[in-house]
């Protein structure tokens, strides 16, 4: 039975908003960390929503490129979401992507679900699952707005390599997992005037730097505390 379209809207909303920081690589028993040249390497989410208006919460699957494909452009401005929403009777498909990580390796992630599935064309496989109350879920993030991530992965930033941090009015530091080209066509070398055209909430600042030594960014008791800023970029707070 449809949902009424208010729902769709709302839930559109929803999955946005959970796509802030909840993206992340995955290793399973074909792919892992040592295998990919994980800086730079390019790929798409598709995120199918479904709500229980009984239980008052929607589940969210989350399918992810990573591992199988960069998400070609041509196949990826071809997917009909209409058609992949029919196949898959999902109440609503949300696009995340492109994007590109800027981390060198990753600890502590696997995949949900190894079987690779074919959606608008391209393959995925599903990489999470959330199951969240509407209440709570039915905030759009805002740039800016600090949002807190189930997740036990640890990110690895190589020593000699160049990291982007946003650090907020209390001295905390939040770095970069990836960049986003969905709003505007950025690469990794036009990250470094980045803070020349952010629009940044008073007592913020961005800052580029290159790290002597590995800097490893770790989520804290199983949570982790995720930022994006007005082009998309996510950034995850750091404990340095």
């Amino acid at each position: 039975m449809n949902k009424p379209s208010s729902l769709s809207v709302f839930l559109s909303l929803v999955l946005a908003a959970v796509g802030c920081g909840s993206t992340e690589p995955v290793e399973s028993e074909t792919t892992g960390p040592a295998l990919e040249a994980l800086r730079g390497s390019r790929y798409c989410e598709i995120l199918l929503g479904d709500a229980d208006l009984g239980a008052g919460s929607v589940t969210i699957d989350v399918y992810n490129t990573q591992g199988l494909n960069e998400c070609p452009e041509a196949a990826w401005v071809a997917v009909d979401e209409a058609e992949v929403k029919a196949e898959t009777r999902a109440d609503v498909v949300v696009m995340n992507g492109p994007r590109h990580w800027m981390i060198d390796s990753f600890e502590g992630s696997k995949v949900l679900d190894p079987e690779v599935r074919t959606l608008g064309g391209i393959e995925m496989r599903k990489t999470g699952t959330l199951t969240l109350a509407l209440a709570e879920a039915s905030g759009k993030a805002k740039p800016y707005e600090t949002r807190t991530v189930r997740r036990d992965t640890t990110w690895g930033y190589d020593a000699g390599k160049t990291v982007h941090e946003l650090v907020d009015p209390e001295g905390a530091i939040y770095d970069m997992q990836s960049y986003s080209v969905q709003e505007v066509q950025q690469d990794e070398a036009s990250l470094a005037k980045l803070g020349e055209t952010l629009t940044l909430p008073d007592g913020w600042a961005f800052r580029t730097r290159v790290i002597g030594e590995k800097l490893e960014v770790e989520a804290v008791d199983g949570l982790a505390v995720v930022v994006q800023d007005d082009f998309g970029n996510t950034y995850q707070r750091s404990q340095q």
